[in-house]
């Protein structure tokens, strides 16, 4: 909104059509930006514990061109002692822990660590990689799902969820 001046955010929730509609509009009362959004049922997703012990971290720039080249399509993130890749059927990006391109905490001889993220749609990861410095990557400590938090203040971060299966 800052950098297209606009001035003003509207934010309707229509109940008899299920949309959600935001109105952007600007001081020189051009003609506002109406975005549409279907609206769902909210559903309580129980994630599990969290394992704090297992973990991957990227700087943001890297996660934001990891995620603009693979748009639209799954990564699978398997972390070694030494590096972690990043690879789907297209693309491959791998980042050195020695080189400090990344964190990797918790990965031993034991089984593979993979972290499965869907990257669509694309602009949530992309935009939060504007407002966070580093991505940090967890498992559910029962493997049911990959956890992305993106710390954007001291009391605040985003969180993202993906089940398996």
């Amino acid at each position: 909104m800052h950098e297209s001046q606009i001035t003003s955010l509207t934010l309707f929730v229509l109940k008899l059509v299920d949309r959600l509609l935001l109105k952007f509009s600007s001081p020189w009362n051009e003609i506002p930006l109406i975005r549409k959004f279907g609206m769902m049922c909210a559903v309580k997703e129980d994630m599990g514990n969290i394992d704090l012990r297992t973990f991957v971290s990227i700087d943001s720039k890297q996660f934001r061109h990891v995620i603009t080249e693979c748009r639209d399509y799954f990564v699978r993130v398997t972390p070694t002692r030494s590096h972690v890749r990043f690879s789907n059927e297209i693309k491959e990006f791998i980042f050195s822990k020695e080189g400090g391109e990344c964190i990797i905490e918790g990965v031993g001889k034991g089984a593979v660590t993979e972290f499965l993220i869907p990257v669509y749609p694309m602009n949530v990861f992309y935009n939060i990689t504007f407002q966070a410095e580093r991505i940090w990557l967890f498992k559910s400590s029962d493997n049911r799902g990959t956890v992305i938090i993106a710390p954007v203040g001291l009391f605040a971060q985003f969180i993202i969820y993906f089940p398996l299966g």
